[in-house]
């Protein structure tokens, strides 16, 4: 597996506070299907996964061989969306800068062929 994405679901609980469900999903398995939805800011581009609490956006996280995080249902992108604006999120952000759009499967597979991930055995030292 490639690149382990936190995929946040939040909800609203019964005392009204904000819920929150990590799951741990490969980016290989799910990035690579048609359909689906994707999460984009306004300025720092197409949300790409996270990892130590830190959220990936192409291209200004400057890591396109991570392709791009797909949302199997419009649901899911929407509660990724109300995680990134909470303030249960490291570094919140504001739900104007955020939208949901169907998922680029074509601009995935061009950012993974144009930029594969090098083994450990490939990358020199």
């Amino acid at each position: 597996m490639a690149f382990a994405l936190d995929i946040v679901h939040a909800t609203i609980c019964p005392d009204h506070s904000l819920c929150v469900e990590t799951v741990l999903v490969s980016l290989e398995r799910s990035s690579n299907l048609p359909g689906g939805f994707q999460v984009r800011h306004r300025t720092l581009g197409i949300y790409q996964g996270s990892a130590i609490e830190l959220a990936f956006w192409y291209p200004s996280s400057g890591m396109p061989e991570y392709g791009l995080c797909r949302f199997a249902t419009k649901e899911k992108a929407e509660s990724y969306r109300t995680y990134l604006c909470s303030p249960a999120c490291p570094e919140p952000l504001d739900e104007k800068d955020l939208t949901i759009e169907p998922y680029d499967l074509a601009a995935h597979e061009e950012l993974i062929n144009n930029h594969p991930l090098h083994s450990a055995w490939e990358t020199p030292i």
